[in-house]
């Protein structure tokens, strides 16, 4: 894949997360150039996105999660739910495969954020950090 295509496909699956849960949402980092491990082919780079927009009231974490699972499983990325263990469970939901190699959704009351990384590519991270 090439760079250009991996940074396009991540930040198309983090916008696809956050619309179909809706919400003002604000870039944290990124997209962001980082150093990765291609099993059998050595070092290359992929691309991390984070985005955050604060809870809002009457909001329902366990529908957003559910909303956030349906869409990832949509596109092809394998899901796991989680939750802490609590009496009042923060919640969430981890996906691999497909086109990222990890994204995580947490929905916590004070704080709602996707954090994604694309597929691992042959590049060179200071290279790609230098041309943006």
């Amino acid at each position: 894949m090439k760079p250009s295509e991996a940074k396009k496909s991540i930040v198309d699956v983090v916008e696809h997360t956050t619309k179909s849960i809706g919400g003002d949402w604000n870039v944290y980092s990124g997209p962001a150039a980082e150093s990765c491990d291609r099993p059998g082919a050595g070092s290359g780079a992929r691309w991390s996105y984070i985005v955050e927009r604060k809870a809002l009231d009457g909001v329902d974490p366990a529908a957003d999660v559910e909303r956030v699972e349906q869409a990832w499983k949509d596109q092809g990325i394998a899901v796991e739910r989680f939750e802490s263990g609590s009496a009042d469970p923060l919640l969430g939901v981890r996906g691999s495969g497909g086109p990222v190699t990890s994204i995580g959704f947490n929905a916590f009351p004070q704080r709602y954020s996707v954090t994604g990384e694309s597929v691992c590519f042959d590049g060179d991270v200071d290279d790609l950090r230098g041309a943006g």
